[in-house]
């Protein structure tokens, strides 16, 4: 879980550098020793142990294996096709093209939800003054601190306690993000849920299959067998919808179905994808299928990413707004009683 992985714009980079640099003609042992000298100090260390494989005379592909998780399975499998093919500056640039574009989606993603993450911002900074504002004005109530937000939090002490249940809160948000990125197992069963929801169900589905579709054109362009590929292919979508049936995919074409036989035994993919695989294997052009599919769904996943950040948009909205509505109907709720205090009899 918090073992070191590389950052996806450093893993683009790197990429691009290594497909500039294999389409030079310069050998894998001159490359990798130069990107040891590039990048974080982590990066380096993680390269500088590819590159102490290399001269111990290991292959490139095991030479990364030895690094752990530090890269994708992603691109620790493409580079084993590409050395396996000799296409590794082919292989080197699509992989750039894919985290480029990934890292593209990301961004737009982030963008889309600064406004709404900015007005969370000030409602929760809102709040934050209110408990250090009452702890200042002191209620007459047997001399304690008017609470007029009902929390319990009032003061410095308030403010203390409330900081850091916002610390605490922040800290749970960035490892169910990070479970996810790394794909850990416990969120696979969530994975799976989310897909089946209205809408926002639909849009993760688009970006899966927009990285099937691009893995498995790429893979259909080296000689790598399909039953080692399509486990790979369906790892790809990032998604335990569809990686959990990569096995099962792989043990039917080797039982001699076609692909788009296999695939629409897992129930798991839309029909348009499973006729365009089945006029690629009938025509015999299915890589150029999948290539022309794979650019629809990479245009369609520029929606589905617009479809997330408006839902998640929307979410943070309905939270900034039910704290105005929690604290309005608290706020009156105080001044009411102040009022009852002060008309009783003395």
């Amino acid at each position: 879980m918090f073992a070191p992985r590389i950052g996806l714009k450093p893993l683009a980079e790197l990429c691009h550098r290594l497909a500039i640099a294999t389409t030079a003609g310069i050998k894998d042992l001159k490359v990798w020793q130069t990107e040891a000298q590039r990048g974080s100090r982590q990066q380096q260390l993680k390269i500088e142990q590819v590159v102490s494989e290399l001269n111990s005379g290991n292959t490139l592909p095991a030479s990364l294996a030895s690094t752990g998780k530090y890269f994708p399975s992603l691109f620790l499998q493409m580079v084993e096709v590409g050395d396996e093919s000799g296409q590794m500056d082919r292989t080197y640039k699509r992989l750039a093209e894919h985290y480029d574009r990934t890292l593209a989606a990301k961004r737009e993603f982030l963008s889309r939800l600064a406004w709404p993450a900015f007005q969370l911002g000030i409602a929760l900074l809102v709040v934050a003054i209110l408990i250090y504002v009452m702890g200042i004005i002191q209620g007459d109530r047997e001399g304690e601190a008017f609470d007029i937000l009902g929390l319990g939090l009032v003061g410095t002490s308030g403010l203390i306690k409330y900081g850091g249940f916002l610390f605490l809160c922040a800290i749970v948000m960035l490892l169910l993000i990070e479970a996810f990125r790394r794909g850990a197992a416990w969120v696979k069963p969530l994975q799976r849920t989310i897909v089946t929801l209205p809408m926002v169900g639909e849009a993760f589905q688009t970006l899966a299959i927009a990285r099937f579709t691009w893995a498995f054109q790429l893979v259909l362009g080296t000689s790598m067998d399909l039953r080692k590929a399509m486990p790979l292919v369906l790892d790809a979508t990032g998604n335990d919808y569809y990686a959990r049936h990569g096995r099962e995919v792989a043990m039917r074409i080797e039982n001699g179905q076609d692909i788009h036989q296999s695939l629409a035994a897992t129930g798991a993919f839309p029909k348009e994808v499973l006729e365009s695989v089945a006029v690629g294997e009938e025509s015999g052009q299915l890589a150029e299928v999948m290539g022309r599919l794979s650019k629809e769904y990479q245009e369609r996943a520029g929606t589905a990413i617009s479809i997330l950040a408006q839902a998640a948009g929307y979410l943070i909205w309905l939270l900034v707004a039910t704290m105005i509505i929690m604290l309005i109907f608290q706020i009156f709720s105080s001044y009411v009683g102040v009022l009852q205090e002060a008309v009783k009899p003395i």
